[in-house]
């Protein structure tokens, strides 16, 4: 190939380098993408292991009227789930925050619980040390 016998070593350690550093990085990321593909959790374990009830939550809203309100939150970890216990009254505190400002036809579409529930889900992962509200599912909802 090259003239000196030293340039020809040279050349074939960059190449055989290249080949190796090409190598590691399909090796790696192959590793690493199977650490990071997890499974959803099924039902039963959402249920048991990943869901806060808030329980009832009666406050006034604008306008003299009152809400009833009931939530389900899914969150991402065993660890989210005992901390958000532990908080309950900063929950009920952030939904009661939240709907003052609120008026009845604020809340009566799906669209209006949806932003509910974005607005609510917001304001918890504010404080949430430990993990993530992964959704918040609106269980009853009475607006008098």
């Amino acid at each position: 190939m090259f003239k000196s016998r030293g340039m020809n070593v040279l050349f074939i350690l960059m190449v055989l380098m290249i080949i190796g550093t090409i190598a590691a990085f399909f090796i790696m990321s192959n590793l690493g993408r199977g650490s990071e593909v997890e499974k959803d959790p099924d039902i039963d374990e959402i249920v048991k292991n990943l869901t806060v009830a808030t329980g009832e939550i009666t406050t006034n809203i604008k306008g003299d009227h009152f809400i009833k309100l009931d939530f389900n939150i899914q969150v991402s970890s065993k660890e989210t789930k005992e901390e958000l216990e532990k908080r309950s009254y900063q929950v009920k505190n952030a939904v009661i925050y939240t709907v003052s400002g609120m008026s009845p036809s604020d809340l009566q579409d799906q669209q209006g619980i949806s932003n509910l529930e974005d607005m609510v889900k917001k304001r918890i992962n504010a404080f949430l040390k430990s993990g993530t509200v992964v959704h918040v599912y609106t269980t009853e909802k009475i607006v008098q």
